[in-house]
């Protein structure tokens, strides 16, 4: 009888496979370059397209042909196949080099920066200050306020920054964050695909320094695999809900601006209170000037039922 197949990434957190092998086979520089070759040819016409071996070689600029051949094989099958007789980049290859240009493995220090957004502190309503930052666990961006503290984090990859401002780079990490949201309520986890859970949590078993209202209910987003985890306020991840965003993109307002509407109240109204306590359940109301959805969340955060008032 034969071994069912593994599952490279079991819901148990364990991973299957030669994890040695596969980074013993990225542990050269050559190897990289035709990674990199083959996935600027990707870009360059379209994913799937690739090179011959000759072609591939002129592009890498190795003159010996055996060892560029050994390299090549040390690729081929996990990262790279060979097709109607050229070499393509497979899934695992452009994923890797695509992690390369977000710069998670770059070996540099983010200058700290800051700059006034237009969002507010949900306490005070004066404008936050976006800062970067380098941290125990890599490059991060916050929301802070000057007389509240830290209002929001997110780690992201250094490559964010490149052609960007601060502001856009800003607002590129917490779309990013917005859209981890938006997955997780549809039980994916952004990270590592597997799946994840949500409840509620209470203010004082949220880790940071800023500060936070005792009576705001938030979002524990766990992943049951990886180390995803994400803390939001129960107004932000209702905002991802596809009624509410589009009840905000009819008024002409993008997703982060909603977010900062329900964060601080600005232009609409926002209410949340428990209807059940075993299992918890909150309902929502989001007042707009001519109208008022009611959003009911169970105690999986899920959203069971709206209706418009």
């Amino acid at each position: 009888m034969s071994d069912s197949p593994r599952d490279p990434g079991g819901s148990d957190g364990k991973i299957s496979g030669s994890m040695e092998e596969v980074f013993s086979v990225l542990g050269d520089e050559t190897r990289v370059e035709i990674l990199l070759e083959l996935v600027a040819v990707a870009r360059e016409e379209q994913v799937g397209s690739g090179l011959s071996f000759s072609a591939l070689r002129d592009r890498v600029g190795v003159a010996d042909s055996g060892r560029f051949n050994y390299h090549l094989d040390r690729l081929t099958g996990q990262f790279v196949t060979r097709h109607d007789g050229e070499y393509v980049a497979r899934w695992p290859g452009l994923v890797l080099v695509a992690a390369l240009h977000a710069g998670l493995y770059n070996d540099t220090t983010l200058e700290t920066e800051r700059a006034a957004t237009e969002f507010r502190c949900p306490t005070c309503l004066d404008p936050l200050e976006v800062r970067f930052f380098e941290g125990t666990l890599g490059t991060g961006v916050e929301m802070h306020c000057e007389e509240h503290g830290t209002m929001d984090s997110y780690w992201f990859p250094p490559g964010v920054r490149t052609g960007r401002s601060v502001l856009e780079a800003a607002r590129v990490a917490y779309t990013r964050m917005l859209t981890n949201v938006r997955l997780a309520r549809q039980g994916v986890c952004m990270e590592c695909w597997g799946r994840v859970s949500t409840e509620y949590t209470t203010s004082d078993q949220i880790p940071g320094e800023g500060t936070l209202d005792d009576d705001t209910t938030f979002v524990e987003i766990q992943c049951k695999r990886c180390w995803n985890e994400l803390w939001i306020p129960l107004c932000t991840y209702v905002v991802t809900h596809p009624v509410v965003e589009a009840a905000f993109a009819r008024r002409g307002h993008e997703r982060l601006e909603a977010a900062d509407m329900l964060t601080t109240e600005r232009g609409v109204s926002y209410e949340e209170r428990g209807v059940a306590e075993s299992p918890p359940c909150r309902r929502v109301r989001i007042a707009f000037d001519d109208e008022t959805v009611v959003v009911s969340v169970d105690e999986s955060c899920s959203v069971q039922n709206y209706r418009w008032e």
